[in-house]
């Protein structure tokens, strides 16, 4: 004789489907470890890291900044803004206003009141030369700590690292990612430019959640070409995201016009 599933059969079966599913389920989330999985993907790794991608559509934010060059140390502070892939306006000083800078897609300005000097430059033939679509973007990237190429195109390759998960670019801009095990926030990125025969190193620190983003509280840079090295500290005093900002660029008539060439000469 067969007998018929009673209600509390059907009720613990419905139980072990339910479990079974939230398994299922689960393994769709965030993989937090303090040390490196080694068994899991890149495409989990690049994907997790993209959850921690800062965005926004304005920001308006104040930046200490300390340079160092091995013969000069300066100080600076910085009033930054920003629309989101169009548009960095920042006003620099020193104790009185010093310079200004004002850099879309399609245009470099700048002037600086000490030699009284100006750039309005054209970005269109850096952009090919470096095959960049958006400028903005790039910068943005390195200021807040998002990989400074779209992690999503090109080939990855994964280096054993003990601390880190370490992807490394394949072609294009030879990038090298150090992404946190626990957070999936990048903690490091080294850029090699070829052209230059240089190194930059960015490292990010002290993240803290703002509004619900969260983004480095210190970027600390260094540029390592042969014998040379650069460093800066920046350090962000405050952000907000306001509906509206402007962006004043104003260029006195006396100023004299200069190049981007002659600038980096």
């Amino acid at each position: 004789m067969i007998m018929k599933p009673t209600n509390k059969a059907y009720a613990f079966l419905y139980c072990v489907l339910f479990l079974i599913i939230i398994q299922g389920c689960s393994t769709k989330k965030i993989i937090v470890s303090d040390q490196p999985i080694a068994g899991i993907e890149i495409s989990e790794i690049i994907k997790n890291s993209q959850r921690k991608n800062f965005t926004f559509q304005n920001l308006r934010s104040r930046v200490k900044v300390k340079f160092d060059n091995g013969r000069l140390t300066q100080n600076i502070s910085l009033s930054f803004r920003a629309l989101e892939d169009e548009i960095l306006w920042i006003s620099a000083s020193m104790i009185v206003p010093i310079a200004k800078i004002l850099i879309s897609n399609e245009k470099f300005i700048f002037y600086e009141k000490f030699q009284q000097t100006y750039i309005d430059q054209n970005l269109s033939q850096a952009s090919k030369l470096f095959d960049l679509k958006s400028p903005v973007k790039l910068l943005q990237n390195i200021l807040f700590g998002n990989p400074i190429i779209d992690i999503n195109k090109g080939n990855w390759d994964r280096i054993q690292n003990s601390n880190y998960y370490v992807l490394q670019s394949s072609e294009g801009i030879q990038t090298t990612l150090f992404i946190n095990p626990k957070t999936f926030q990048l903690d490091q990125q080294r850029v090699f430019i070829p052209l230059l025969n240089s190194l930059v190193t960015f490292n990010y620190k002290n993240y803290k959640n703002i509004d619900g983003k969260t983004v480095p509280n210190e970027i600390l840079v260094s540029y390592i070409e042969r014998n040379k090295i650069i460093k800066l500290n920046l350090e962000y005093s405050q952000f907000d995201f306001p509906e509206n900002l402007n962006f004043p660029m104003e260029i006195p008539s006396d100023y004299k016009r200069k190049t981007l060439d002659e600038i980096v000469k």
